[in-house]
């Protein structure tokens, strides 16, 4: 059987120097409007007598950032570890659900209703037992991100699996097209902005996951260095690390979408 040809025409705007441009306008207003309220910060912290420990200035922080001497980097590359491999089997996960589900109508009958049962779970309550579980070590952290990143990308590629055309999804059954076949040319496909819309979701639901297991036993990453500075109130040092949480959650938003760009290449804009 010949293959039913569904890619759209591309629509390129451009990369490299003219892309950065075009970002550089497009979000120059919010670029302003942060460091105008840094600077508002800056003046009226010490200019009301707000004590350090409550509120750090916006230079204290950035002071903590840049010093060298500090193991905050070594923090956020152990967070963005964890993070980054709790959304790859978080996202692999729920897709290979997704796929059964709408392959296998009965499948998604008897399972679904105890999946969205388990999302009523206070997932950040299983931290502490993932810990004595796995160990205190990167395998509690990611599976912790891996479950905070499941749902989204299991809801987001479940619809979008289903979202195909009617006409086409009947044309390629008239052509006899096997159940996978449809999958792999036309389901996948109309599926993956939808799919990449629930990774951006899950990206940044995994670095809270992983946050969350440091906070609650672990001896690495950024939320371990949240533990120790609020115990000892060094606040300054608390807003660096959130601050690099940030920083990871929004690589890993960045990263998504420029993959999205280069895959998705019918959606440029």
């Amino acid at each position: 059987m010949s293959k039913l040809a569904l890619w759209r025409v591309p629509h390129t705007t451009g990369n490299g120097p003219g892309r950065i441009a075009h970002l550089a306008r497009r979000y120059a207003a919010a670029l302003v409007l942060l460091l105008c309220a840094l600077a508002l910060l800056e003046w009226a912290l010490p200019a009301l007598g707000v004590p350090s420990y409550l509120l750090p200035r916006p230079s204290r922080v950035l002071a903590r950032l840049l010093d060298i001497h500090s193991d905050l980097a070594g923090h956020a590359v152990a967070t963005a570890a964890a993070a980054t491999l709790g959304l790859g089997v978080g996202a692999a996960v729920g897709l290979a659900f997704a796929i059964a589900f709408v392959q296998l109508r009965p499948l998604e009958d008897a399972l679904y209703p105890w999946v969205l049962l388990s999302q009523s779970i206070p997932v950040a309550a299983l931290a502490p037992l993932l810990t004595i579980w796995l160990g205190d070590g990167l395998a509690p952290r990611a599976a912790l991100a891996a479950l905070f990143a499941f749902f989204p990308v299991l809801v987001s590629a479940t619809g979008g699996l289903r979202a195909v055309a009617p006409e086409e999804l009947a044309l390629m059954r008239a052509w006899g097209a096997h159940p996978w076949a449809v999958l792999r040319h036309l389901r996948l496909p109309t599926a993956l902005p939808a799919i990449f819309s629930g990774l951006k979701v899950a990206a940044a639901l995994a670095v809270v996951g992983t946050i969350v297991s440091e906070l609650a036993g672990s001896g690495r990453g950024l939320g371990f260095v949240i533990s120790v500075a609020t115990y000892h109130l060094a606040t300054d040092r608390v807003f660096a690390a959130v601050v690099l949480a940030t920083a990871i959650s929004l690589g890993l938003h960045m990263a998504l979408a420029a993959l999205e760009r280069a895959i998705v290449f019918w959606q440029r804009a």
